[in-house]
C-alpha cells in the first residue's frame, strides 16, 4: 500500500471505467418515447441524493519531547491508527555482491523480535489485530503499522521491538532464502520479468539501478551479520520520515513517538547512490524467447519530481499512456488496430534517474506494427503536444481521483510520508488541485517537447517477434 500511495503522489491515476454509447448499425442512435398508461397508482419516487464535497484533511506537524517529528492527520471517525515510516537507502544502496540484502532484511523484520520467536510474535500480533509490514524499494526502506485505537500502546511497543530488535533467526533466514531462490528461478520463465531485468542492465549498465535484481549467488552470500548491519546503518533517526493517520491526537502521539523511535541510532550510514542520466538511442533490442506473446519495455529519461514542469508531465502521461482506456496509445494500438493485449506508460520518479517508461504485450506476429504506431505517436506528442480537450480531461480525472488517496488511514499515513520524502510542503494537500489546474496548454506543449524524445526511444523486446 505504501508504494502505491508514493506513486499516487506522482501520478494520482487509477484505471477508469469506459462506457460506450450503443448505436444502431447505421450509426444513428434511436430513441423511443416512453408512453405510460395512467393506472391510477402512485409511483414511488427515489429520494434525492445530495453529493458530498471532499474535505481536504488538515495536516499537523507533531514534535515529541525528545525531538521525534511526524506529520499527522487526525481522523476521529475511525477506530484505526496507521503509521508509515520511510528510511532512506533502499536496494540501490546494497553492496553489489550482496544484491537482495535489503529485500531479505525487510522480509525478516517481523519474523520474531526481542524475546519473542517468530511464532510467538505472530500470535501476539494476531490476537491484538495489529498489522506490521516491511518492504524495500529502490531508494528507501518502508515500515508500516496499523492497529485499533484500543490497542495502540501494545501496537507501538511491538513496532518498536520489530525496528530495534529483529532476531534474524537462522531458521527464518533459511526459509526466506528458499522463497527467494524459488522466485529467482520462476523469473527465468517469465518474459515480463526477463524484459525488466534486461532493461535494467542495458539502460543503467554499471549504475546501482542496473543491479538490484538478486541472484542465487548474492542471496547465498548474505549472512546474519549483513542483515544486522542493514538495521544498524539505515534504521536511524536522521534517516527517518514518519506519517501517522487515524484516531489519535497530537498530544497522544508525542509520547508514543518517543517510546517507539527515541532509542534508534542517531546517525545512519548509507551508501550514496550517484545521479545518472541514461544515454539511449532510438533502437530495438530483441532477446529471443520461445513464447507466443512478446513482452516489451520502452522509454527514456524523464523529468524529475522537483521539476517545475512535473505536473504538466503528469497530465501528459495520463493523456498519452497512463490513463488506460482514455489514453492515446490504448486507442491507437489496441482499440483501433487490435495490436496489443495491454499497453501503458508511467513516470518513474526515483531520486537520481527519473524516467518515462511504458510496456506492451502483443502477439509476435503483430508486435512490429504495434511498435511502429508507438513510435509515430511519440513523435506526434513531441511535436504537437496534447489537445485542449485531452488536457482538460486529464485535469478532471487527476483532480477527481485525488480523494482516493484518503480512503484509508494506511493510505493517508503513507501519503504523509511521501509528502515529506519529496519535500512537497505541509500545505501540499490544499495546493494540489491548483498545481494541476494551473497547467496551461502552452506549458503542456512545451513540456511535451521536453518529455517525449523520439531519438532516444529505446525498446527491449523478449519473445519471437516477426519482422524485428
Amino acid at each position: 500500500m505504501k508504494k502505491i500511495i508514493l506513486l499516487f503522489l506522482c501520478f494520482c491515476f487509477v484505471y477508469p471505467v469506459c462506457v460506450k454509447a450503443a448505436t444502431s448499425k447505421s450509426g444513428i442512435v434511436v430513441t423511443r418515447k416512453n408512453h405510460k398508461k395512467n393506472t391510477g397508482k402512485t409511483e414511488l419516487a427515489l429520494p434525492k441524493v445530495r453529493p458530498e464535497s471532499f474535505h481536504i484533511p488538515d495536516v499537523q506537524k507533531v514534535v515529541s519531547d525528545k525531538g521525534i517529528e511526524a506529520w499527522l492527520i487526525e481522523e476521529k471517525s475511525t477506530p484505526v491508527i496507521s503509521v508509515s515510516v520511510l528510511f532512506k537507502g533502499g536496494k540501490a544502496s546494497d553492496p553489489e555482491r550482496l544484491t537482495g540484502l535489503s529485500v531479505l532484511a525487510m522480509s525478516l523484520m517481523d519474523e520474531g523480535s526481542g524475546r519473542y520467536s517468530a511464532e510467538e510474535f505472530s500470535e501476539i500480533l494476531s490476537e491484538k489485530a495489529i498489522g506490521l509490514s516491511f518492504s524495500a524499494g529502490s531508494d528507501a526502506l518502508y515500515a508500516g503499522m496499523e492497529t485499533l485505537r484500543k490497542n495502540k500502546e501494545d501496537a507501538f511497543d511491538l513496532f518498536r521491538l520489530a525496528l530495534t530488535s529483529p532476531r534474524f533467526d537462522r531458521k527464518a533466514i533459511r526459509r526466506m532464502k528458499e522463497q527467494m531462490y524459488a522466485s529467482i528461478q520462476a523469473r527465468k520463465g517469465n518474459p515480463d520479468a526477463v524484459a525488466a531485468e534486461r532493461w535494467a542492465k542495458l539502460v543503467y549498465k554499471d549504475h546501482p539501478y542496473g543491479r538490484m535484481i538478486p541472484t542465487k549467488q548474492t542471496i547465498r552470500a548474505i549472512t546474519r551479520a549483513n542483515l544486522r548491519r542493514v538495521v544498524k546503518d539505515r534504521i536511524a533517526k536522521d534517516n527517518m520520515i514518519i506519517g501517522v493517520a487515524g484516531n489519535i491526537s497530537a498530544e497522544e502521539l508525542k509520547p508514543l513517538l518517543d517510546k517507539t523511535f527515541a532509542k534508534l541510532p542517531e546517525k545512519s550510514r548509507i551508501k550514496e547512490v550517484p545521479s545518472f542520466t541514461p544515454e539511449l538511442s532510438d533502437r530495438i533490442d530483441v532477446l529471443s524467447m520461445d513464447v507466443p506473446q512478446s513482452a516489451v519495455i520502452f522509454g527514456h529519461k524523464g523529468i524529475a519530481r522537483n521539476d517545475p514542469d512535473f505536473y504538466a508531465a503528469m497530465l501528459l502521461n495520463y493523456s498519452f499512456g497512463g490513463g488506460s482506456f482514455a489514453a492515446r496509445l490504448f486507442n491507437e494500438v489496441r482499440e483501433k488496430k487490435g495490436l496489443a493485449y495491454s499497453i501503458s506508460t508511467g513516470l518513474t520518479v526515483n531520486q537520481t534517474a527519473p524516467m518515462i517508461t511504458g510496456s506492451v504485450g502483443s502477439d509476435n506476429a503483430k508486435l512490429a506494427d504495434a511498435i511502429k504506431i508507438i513510435q509515430q505517436e511519440w513523435v506526434k506528442m513531441a511535436q504537437e503536444g496534447p489537445t485542449e480537450q485531452e488536457l482538460n480531461d486529464a485535469k478532471t480525472y487527476v483532480t477527481g481521483s485525488f480523494p482516493l488517496a484518503f480512503s484509508s488511514s494506511a493510505g493517508m499515513a503513507s501519503f504523509l510520508a511521501g509528502m515529506q520524502y519529496y519535500d512537497l510542503g505541509i500545505d501540499y494537500l490544499k495546493n494540489y488541485n491548483n498545481l494541476i489546474n494551473g497547467v496551461t496548454l502552452e506549458q503542456a506543449k512545451e513540456t511535451a517537447a521536453r518529455l517525449f524524445l523520439p531519438d532516444s526511444l529505446f525498446f527491449v523486446v523478449v519473445g519471437k517477434p516477426a519482422n524485428l
